[in-house]
């Protein structure tokens, strides 16, 4: 019997995306996958080396898996991520359009439970040079967090931890004899969204000793001719109010250094994913070629600037998004009517942030000017390069201090 594996893993269940550090390792890939029906795939024989190394160097497109677990609903054979996205199956991911929330749906548990699986499996092969025929995995360690407003219903936190306090059996099935994993969670934590993304501005998430201070400020600084700026300042403006936009919920936070401003902290069940799926919608209504695409891959086109297919995949964002600018304007004024307009900083992160920064930013900043006649705080939209693992760079600040 092989030793177990042991690992901490730090997970960010996007709608869009799974941001996710395990051993302080990163990984993102689409928040999706998709049932297997026809079991014929090819299978790498666990004696021919080269494929196994050039498999597990390159394992995040190429996941599918076996579950086996009283964790989530709906057990069975799954791809998932990038191997979802480029089979001939039904894609499944978050529907951003329904009431269901992150902890009742089994895809971020699925999503994890298949990297924890492939990571393991990575480490085992890379310290043995052969494949085991089983494994153990020990989580020893694990943080995550949940949309602000899910969180404050009473006991969600704790049903959702349950899902992870089960024994979960992950075989992966790309090989002739298939490896089962069996996955134990030990100490599991959830936090709130936005608010953990806050600790992630304040404090270096590689270095529990020190604040933050790279280059994610550049922009602000430059902004507003601030000499110098660092995750201190954060901690010590005052009032810092966070917008975190996400694909289907957009969090209001307001920290006091370290503390959360009590009964403030909220969510909008509104997110850049409910824009974007009615963009596809309209999309494919005038070009039915793209009747395959999702909103990953759409957006994917929009953001990458500088062509006419691009441009034209912006055109059908222009009229929605003003539904979700008018959802932030309403409730920024009511946080600033509850704080009498006293703050020191505005934090705009997100993985749908730089695709708002494009249609809102000057908007905005008259906004708060008009609020804060006497000196308008100061607005970092989170750099696009930060902005998707702001959460997860507070998670793994909070992971370190576990």
């Amino acid at each position: 019997m092989n030793s177990p594996i042991h690992l901490i893993a730090a997970h960010d269940g996007g709608n869009g995306y799974m941001k996710d550090a395990i051993d302080g390792k990163r990984y993102i890939f689409p928040s999706i996958m998709s049932t297997v029906i026809d079991n014929a795939n090819n299978k790498i024989n666990k004696k021919d080396k080269n494929a196994i190394s050039s498999l597990l160097n390159n394992f995040q497109e190429n996941m599918d898996v076996t579950l086996q677990s009283n964790g989530i609903k709906k057990n069975g054979r799954y791809l998932v991520g990038n191997s979802a996205n480029t089979s001939n199956n039904i894609v499944l991911g978050f529907n951003v359009n329904s009431n269901e929330g992150k902890s009742s749906s089994d895809i971020s548990i699925i999503c994890l439970l298949t990297l924890l699986a492939y990571t393991s499996l990575n480490k085992f092969y890379s310290k043995n040079g052969e494949l085991p025929e089983n494994l153990t995995v020990e989580v020893d360690k694990m943080v995550t967090a949940l949309p602000i407003d899910e969180i404050k219903i009473p006991g969600e936190r704790e049903k959702y931890i349950n899902r992870f306090l089960h024994q979960h059996i992950v075989t992966i099935n790309n090989f002739s004899t298939p490896i089962q994993c069996v996955i134990n969670f030990n100490k599991v934590d959830v936090q709130p969204e936005g608010v953990i993304g806050q600790y992630g501005l304040i404090g270096d998430p590689h270095n529990i000793n020190n604040y933050r201070k790279d280059d994610i400020f550049n922009d602000l600084k430059k902004k507003y001719g601030f000499k110098k700026f660092t995750g201190e300042n954060i901690e010590k403006i005052g009032p810092v109010i966070s917008i975190d936009i996400g694909d289907g919920t957009i969090d209001f936070s307001v920290l006091n250094g370290v503390s959360p401003v009590p009964r403030i902290n909220s969510s909008v069940l509104l997110g850049v994913g409910n824009i974007v799926e009615e963009a596809v919608m309209n999309l494919r209504q005038k070009y039915p070629t793209y009747g395959q695409l999702n909103r990953q891959n759409f957006m994917k086109i929009a953001l990458r600037g500088g062509d006419k297919e691009s441009a034209a995949f912006l055109s059908f964002i222009d009229k929605p998004i003003i539904l979700l600018e008018q959802q932030i304007e309403e409730k920024v004024k009511s946080i600033f009517a509850k704080l009498s307009n006293q703050v020191g900083l505005i934090v705009i992160s997100g993985g749908g942030s730089p695709l708002v920064k494009k249609y809102y930013e000057k908007d905005f900043d008259n906004i708060i000017n008009t609020l804060m006649p006497f000196g308008a705080a100061a607005t970092l939209w989170v750099p696009a390069r930060y902005s998707q693992f702001l959460n997860l760079d507070g998670l793994e600040f909070r992971l370190n201090h576990m």
